[in-house]
């Protein structure tokens, strides 16, 4: 099997259970901005726990305004941009709480 045939045969496998390249590309996109946002928490987060629970609110707001600007809003489905912000922001939660883990946390003083 050649490997244009091989993608063919993969794109058809995708469209059955209705996943197709715009689906995986927004997809990417998200996982990408959330990688972003991760990695910036991370770099932010401090020793102080109050300032780190602001921080938290504060990338909440960013990911709103993220997904206003270059995510829904951009497509003008203003309503699914919170939608999108949420998971955006507990994605970046977990890449920030990854990082943590890997290179050490300053409130766990490791």
């Amino acid at each position: 099997m050649t490997t244009t045939t091989h993608s063919r045969c993969l794109s058809k496998r995708l469209q059955r259970t209705g996943i197709n390249a715009e689906t995986l590309w927004t997809t990417g996109a998200l996982v990408w901005r959330g990688v972003l946002l991760g990695t910036a928490l991370y770099l932010l987060l401090g020793e102080d726990p109050e300032a780190n629970l602001k921080l938290n609110g504060v990338s909440y707001i960013v990911a709103v305004v993220w997904s206003y600007y270059d995510g829904m809003f951009a497509r003008r489905v203003w309503s699914m941009a919170f939608m999108e912000a949420i998971f955006l922001h507990l994605l970046g939660i977990q890449v920030g709480n990854l990082l943590a883990v890997i290179f050490g946390n300053p409130l766990l003083g490791t």
